[in-house]
């Protein structure tokens, strides 16, 4: 049956808030919930691009990553 279990993020491993009762090298296939971080969020040099683009600057809360991609690739091709 499937189990909900709470884990911190720490140093590349996901640490288990409360004891699991799993054996050793068990594979386990995790849900993440889609997290506001710094890195999904623009940066001001990539705001001030998309102002100088024309785009709207009315992105500052976007957390799509994909967004970045296609900036950033477009500053590669200027």
């Amino acid at each position: 049956m499937p189990q909900t279990i709470a884990a911190t993020y720490e140093h590349g491993v996901f640490v288990p808030r409360i004891p699991v009762n799993l054996p050793e090298h068990t594979e386990v296939k995790l849900l993440l919930p889609k997290l506001k971080t710094k890195r999904n969020q623009l940066t001001k040099a990539e705001m001030n691009f998309l102002a100088l683009r024309g785009i709207s600057h009315n992105l500052a809360g976007t957390d799509s990553v994909e967004m970045q991609k296609n900036i950033r690739s477009e500053w590669r091709g200027l």
